[in-house]
């Protein structure tokens, strides 16, 4: 018998109306474990409707598969049981395991056919990319927030705290250890002090004390790293780096300047810094795109001009501390076999409907995880503006005290606008969802036409939507696409793998 788990869920009291219920579920799975011959070694139940929301248990199953290799099947009732949103389909992929989707006749993993193969990697593509944009778009977020002078970096430096203030999190001075940093940069900035015996100057003097640090301080021990870290934080004088860009903070400084900018100096002459780095900065079309097949190392490109004038450029290895055999070779070399490779990408018309169907299963998990979630903080928001009405004609009609309505009126206007910030998210990362299904589907008819009409931009955004880790190696480029287009690329070089045939033929 093949050891399996169950995993059952339930959202909403509305589901378990609709037969959706834990029981439900689980005499459906157990029936047909007993038929298929699985054996059941534990059940893993979420019931969401509980006073206690959220997925426990599904870390717990999460756990147990990554600690068992013996058991590597799931059994579940459907794939919204499962997935609660896109991440969690990136999770499951990663464990390797099989997924038997009873209600809908679908497995994916190991047992699931050639076509369900080629689906799966398509909606995986798609959870991966929504993952990436809903990421992107809290970095925006925290740009926006660092550009306001809010310090986002998480937790502050040693000598700062964090308060909630009118609904953001501000840098406030920590009273208690603000002398700690201060000393730090006075003493050193005399240059009597290496970092050795600055450090023993703080402890002698007992500013170093762990125990009075607040609880989110992972602070413990002074090393001369984290002095040089300490020393080098613009945060200390009122700006911070985010991002490799700098920002006026809006929280009060514990130094000066000046003071800074004095323990600048004296590190880098002790470090006895040289001369800035000098990177090439010219934008070559295959800059950032490729590795050494033999060594690793990074391939730099570089512009040669002959006698007569002509000029050519040319990638080759970096060899840094390498000994490496490698030549260096003609863009046009390298841009005639990728221009080649991308058409051969091109797949035949008549398969076009399984990338579709693909990209129609990802809109409906979308619309059965994401776009649930969004709809939640939507009624949240309309449950709060509803509230607030109600509040604000009670206090016309003096119902309610004006300070109570104003602290209320606070709190959830507050809530309103962390709401709009989330929903905002969600509406961004749609848009790329729709944008990124149109582009699989466009470069899957016709990649290597694009290719060869596009400008250097256009190339050079198309090569980064395309490739992963692609190698040079003896003057060929050895192509690795990202999914899904190694899947797509895969199947269009089979010539047998057309409507019709799912028998999982082996393509090279």
């Amino acid at each position: 018998m093949t050891p399996a788990v169950l995993y059952l869920r339930v959202s909403s009291k509305r589901q378990k109306e609709e037969g959706y219920s834990i029981p439900a579920q689980k005499k459906l799975l157990r029936e047909y474990a007993k038929a298929n011959d699985f054996k059941i070694v534990k059940e893993f139940e979420d019931d969401e409707t509980a006073k206690n929301t959220g997925r426990k248990e599904f870390g717990e199953m999460v756990k147990l598969l990554k600690n068992n290799k013996e058991v590597n099947t799931i059994l579940v009732e459907k794939t919204d049981r499962l997935y609660r949103n896109h991440k969690d389909y990136v999770v499951i992929d990663e464990l390797g395991v099989t997924v038997f989707l009873v209600k809908e006749n679908e497995v994916i993993g190991k047992g699931a056919s050639s076509h369900q193969k080629f689906v799966h990697d398509i909606k995986l593509a798609v959870a991966k990319n929504y993952i990436d944009n809903l990421s992107e778009e809290v970095r925006k977020g925290q740009k926006t927030k660092a550009e306001q002078g809010f310090y986002p970096g998480g937790v502050p430096p040693v000598g700062y705290i964090l308060e909630r203030v009118e609904g953001k999190s501000t840098l406030k001075i920590d009273k208690t250890n603000k002398q700690l940093p201060i000393k730090m940069f006075e003493y050193y900035a005399t240059g009597r002090y290496s970092l050795d015996s600055l450090i023993k100057k703080i402890k002698d003097e007992g500013l170093f004390i762990p125990s009075n640090f607040p609880h989110h301080s992972t602070l413990k021990t002074l090393a001369k790293s984290t002095m040089n870290r300490i020393l080098r934080n613009h945060l200390y004088y009122g700006a911070f780096m985010w991002n490799k860009k700098m920002y006026q903070g809006s929280h009060k400084p514990l130094i000066t300047k000046e003071l800074w900018s004095k323990v600048q100096k004296v590190l880098n002459k002790q470090e006895n810094r040289g001369a800035e780095s000098k990177y090439n900065t010219l934008p070559f079309l295959f800059k950032g795109l490729l590795t050494c097949g033999e060594c690793g190392r990074t391939i730099t490109a570089e512009k040669k001009i002959k006698p007569s004038g002509k000029e050519y450029v040319y990638y080759r290895c970096t060899k840094f501390n390498k000994n490496c055999s490698q030549k260096a070779v003609n863009e046009k070399v390298i841009d005639k076999q990728i221009e080649d490779r991308l058409t051969g990408l091109e797949v035949p018309e008549e398969t076009i409907d399984y990338i579709t169907e693909g990209l129609k299963q990802s809109l409906n998990l979308k619309r059965t995880t994401e776009d649930y979630t969004r709809k939640n903080l939507e009624s949240r928001k309309n449950k709060l503006q509803d509230q607030l009405d109600t509040m604000y004609e009670d206090k016309l009609n003096k119902i309610i005290t004006l300070e109570f309505y104003q602290k209320k009126s606070e709190e959830y206007s507050q809530e309103i606008l962390d709401l709009d910030d989330k929903i905002s998210r969600y509406t961004r990362a749609d848009i790329n969802f729709y944008n990124f299904g149109s582009k699989i589907l466009e470069l899957a008819k016709r990649a290597g036409f694009l290719y060869k009409n596009a400008t250097l931009s256009e190339r050079q955004e198309l090569l980064n939507f395309l490739l992963s880790n692609s190698k040079l190696k003896d003057g060929k480029v050895l192509i690795l696409f990202k999914k899904p287009f190694d899947t797509i690329y895969q199947r269009a070089s089979c010539s047998d793998w057309r409507r019709g045939r799912d028998s999982n033929p082996r393509c090279p």
